[in-house]
């Protein structure tokens, strides 16, 4: 039986892929570094994102964080997908524990999450991750969730690898990061392009 549920943030909740590529390349622009396209960064990006970043520049991670956090600022703000509000409510009401994992830098998720008005629904919001393997577990004892009756939702490679570190069941939604094929490469027990799939999932 599920009675918890982990999700991430970008790309999973938030619309975000726009602003991160924006973000990214304001980036790219303070290091001299040619601009890729959407398309390109969407094949290229990976996380641990420093692995993303160490494919054009060795700068240090710091440095990095400091340009990132400054593009974001001047960026337009993400909105939701359109089927969050909806089941966020439907699984508060089925009593399951939900929290918030993600890499996006802690305070401007936290901003984020209260702006939508969703963090009554989280009973933790984990931001600034950078290697969300190493940290599951982690999330996991805080908060007293049984790896048999949680789900982590990503939509990248890396949450699923974080999700089977873990021992969790792993959902993997393809409107996000990474295409639908190469998240199905890595066989997650459930792959799907709409979150309201869930209810068939946590009946």
């Amino acid at each position: 039986m599920i009675k918890n549920i982990i999700f991430d943030w970008v790309g999973c909740l938030s619309n975000d892929l726009v602003r991160t590529y924006e973000t990214t390349m304001y980036v790219f622009e303070k290091f001299d570094l040619d601009k890729i396209s959407p398309d390109e960064f969407k094949e290229s990006f990976v996380l641990p994102y420093m692995d993303f970043y160490r494919k054009f520049t060795d700068r240090p991670k710091e440095e990095i964080d400091n340009l990132f956090m400054e593009g974001l600022v001047l960026s337009e703000e993400p909105e939701l997908f359109p089927s969050t509000k909806g089941i966020l409510d439907y699984l508060k009401n089925k009593g399951i524990k939900m929290a918030l994992f993600s890499s996006h830098p802690q305070d401007v998720l936290l901003e984020e999450v209260e702006r939508f008005g969703l963090k009554e629904y989280f009973v933790c919001v984990h931001g600034s991750v950078y290697d969300k393997t190493k940290e599951i577990k982690s999330l996991m004892e805080k908060n007293n969730f049984s790896s048999m009756e949680t789900i982590y939702i990503g939509d990248m490679v890396h949450d699923i690898e974080a999700g089977r570190e873990a021992e969790v069941t792993v959902i993997a939604i393809y409107w996000g990061f990474q295409t639908k094929e190469e998240l199905a490469k890595k066989k997650p027990d459930y792959l799907i392009g709409d979150l309201n799939e869930l209810k068939e999932i946590v009946l």
